[in-house]
């Protein structure tokens, strides 16, 4: 099944103040942005702290009605934020055959007890972020690279896309910083 007849469903782990969170509402506007009939976004919200392990799903649909807002259990697509989040055993068994996974990491990671059947991505998330002093007070701001290195593999959306949500959601006069991030991971992505 083609992806124009199928919701597509996004999975993000992060730690808490990583910005997951807000990656999956900016996925799933900028899908919409980009023609999707319909798109959401399901963050799991509880009593975290900063530092601790967070989930954000997206679902995505080019042609159907997405009638579920329960969290997503066999994603098309995992965000990794942490590369240490893989050793949380519950986030390493959710990588599943058939995923295509992007994981913020600037070396290649150990993927000999993965399933076969996935597409790893790496993007040096944190290293653009610190490059470009696009922190907060806890650390890297995660969400723009992690999105534009999720455009960059899935061709969902591209910058010119990211360049309208985020001047939307965040004004101009953080656009030129946003967009310096989300342009070094969308074009520095890549398979491993």
């Amino acid at each position: 099944m083609s992806d124009d007849e199928k919701i597509v469903e996004i999975s993000m782990h992060c730690r808490g103040g990583q910005t997951c969170i807000t990656a999956s509402q900016l996925l799933a506007e900028m899908a919409f942005e980009e023609g999707f009939q319909d798109t959401i976004a399901i963050p799991i919200i509880g009593a975290e702290r900063r530092g601790a392990p967070i989930q954000a799903f997206s679902k995505i649909s080019k042609n159907k009605v997405i009638k579920t807002y329960d969290s997503v259990v066999d994603p098309n697509y995992i965000l990794m934020f942490d590369t240490s989040l893989l050793d949380i055993p519950h986030i390493r068994a959710s990588i599943k055959e058939g995923v295509n996974l992007i994981i913020n990491s600037a070396d290649p990671i150990d993927t000999s007890d993965l399933p076969n059947n996935i597409k790893i991505f790496i993007v040096d998330a944190t290293g653009i972020c610190i490059q470009k002093n696009f922190m907060h007070a806890s650390g890297p701001i995660l969400n723009i690279p992690m999105l534009g290195a999720f455009g960059k593999i899935t061709g969902y959306y591209n910058l010119k896309t990211m360049e309208k949500v985020i001047k939307k959601q965040f004004g101009e006069s953080r656009l030129d910083k946003n967009m310096s991030v989300a342009k070094d991971a969308y074009e520095s992505v890549r398979e491993i």
